[in-house]
């Protein structure tokens, strides 16, 4: 199934509205085994999350939400000049809110998983579990970039023209994904998906310096009571591996999953392998 095709991942999506915010979101699927909110990384459009792995959760019997951050796709917020990563994840809340969902197991990548920690912090109560995806507690000295990913947080995204932005999305991902996972055909697709959206290189810029204004986040963690589920590849260059490993640490009772050779993607081939670590998390976190 390409990603244009899947309804999830629907270029359109839809909108909603509220006070000082325009979030642009899909909310696809049957199931009645509950609600995930799937939140995205940094400059990262919902829309770049792997249909195979939002096709295995939904088989598994839930529903997903996935939302374009603030900066970023089809979203924007008013004052969106300077922000932190808890107006980020009160984004979230206010969809929740809009939405008029509840609980939702509540699973976050990269930055998403900083956005997804944050929620967890702010609104305990509406969280059935919380998952972190190659991520970090902010902690000074984990989760540092490689070598081989530094040139990412230093070099700014062309906006255009669209070979480009593309040529820097293949780039990236193949500083990222590891080795065994690395897939151009599909990371070029995968960008001029995004360049037709319209990329937003001074957002990402944005996000960033909210990532870092953010600060260590592990005495905060260290209260949360929720379900928790930590992932992160052994080779992961963009986010260190001691970055899962410290998330894991500081939640009480986290449980660690650490990949074998999986970088900072998930890739197509081991979606159905990943969501199935998730959905037993959220089986368990449900009972």
């Amino acid at each position: 199934m390409s990603t244009q095709a899947h309804a999830a991942l629907d270029p359109v999506g839809a909108t909603w509205n509220g006070p000082g915010r325009s979030i642009n979101y899909t909310f696809t699927g049957d199931g009645s085994r509950g609600v995930v909110l799937l939140i995205s990384g940094l400059g990262m459009q919902r829309i770049e999350w792997p249909s195979e792995f939002i096709d295995a959760i939904q088989r598994a019997g839930y529903r997903t939400l996935l939302a374009d951050n603030r900066d970023c796709g089809g979203t924007d917020v008013v004052g969106d000049d300077a922000y932190a990563l808890a107006d980020m994840a009160g984004d979230l809340v206010a969809l929740l809110d809009g939405l008029g969902l509840d609980r939702v197991h509540v699973v976050g990548m990269s930055m998403g998983g900083m956005l997804a920690q944050h929620l967890a912090l702010q609104a305990p109560e509406r969280c059935l579990s919380l998952t972190s995806i190659m991520s970090t507690t902010g902690r000074r000295g984990v989760g540092r970039p490689h070598d081989q990913a530094k040139w990412i947080f230093t070099t700014p995204t062309p906006a255009a023209p669209q070979e480009a932005f593309v040529d820097y999305a293949v780039r990236s991902h193949r500083s990222i994904a590891g080795e065994r996972y690395v897939d151009e055909p599909h990371a070029r697709a995968v960008a001029e998906q995004v360049f037709a959206r319209g990329p937003r290189p001074d957002g990402t810029a944005r996000q960033l310096a909210a990532i870092q204004a953010d600060g260590d986040r592990s005495e905060r963690l260290a209260t949360l009571t929720l379900p928790t589920l930590v992932v992160h590849g052994d080779a992961d260059s963009m986010i260190d591996v001691s970055g899962g490993e410290d998330t894991a640490a500081a939640v009480p009772g986290a449980r660690l999953v650490i990949v074998p050779e999986l970088g900072h993607s998930i890739p197509r081939e081991l979606s159905a392998e990943l969501a199935a670590i998730l959905v037993e998390h959220f089986a368990e976190a449900s009972a």
